[in-house]
């Protein structure tokens, strides 16, 4: 009995040692990305492809998603907005649409444009629908 209430003595003394900060570090990263996208290109003729980009940070399915979202963050996510990047095209009908859906920071979004072939869309759309 004595050996207890000293050990429960020297653990009153000890406690005020033990230091009051001991809380959990805040975090420096966001837990979720604040961008979560879907991407998708449906051409006539062809085989149609979707994936997933997250932006900031940058991440996802996406083969070139830095790129990606360098080009998605002046625009808001609108990739309609884009500009064309010069690239050439051939003049080939192959009307392909191009569907960007999901989250832009904390608002809604769902875009979607055809352009008349898969070429003429990455001239305008750059790395976003480079997948």
């Amino acid at each position: 009995m004595a050996r207890t209430r000293l050990l429960f003595a020297c653990l009153a003394l000890a406690a005020p040692l033990v230091p009051a900060t001991a809380q959990a570090a805040p975090l420096t990263a966001p837990l979720l990305p604040a961008s979560g996208l879907v991407l998708s290109v449906r051409p006539e003729m062809g085989t149609p492809s979707t994936t997933q980009l997250n932006c900031e940070p940058a991440g996802g399915l996406h083969k070139n998603a830095e790129q990606a979202c360098d080009q998605l963050m002046p625009v808001e996510g609108d990739f309609r907005r884009l500009e064309e990047t010069g690239a050439m095209c051939t003049m080939e009908l192959n009307p392909t649409k191009a569907t960007l859906r999901g989250k832009w920071r904390s608002k809604k979004i769902d875009f979607q444009q055809v352009f008349s072939n898969p070429c003429v869309l990455r001239a305008y759309t750059g790395k976003v629908f480079d997948f």
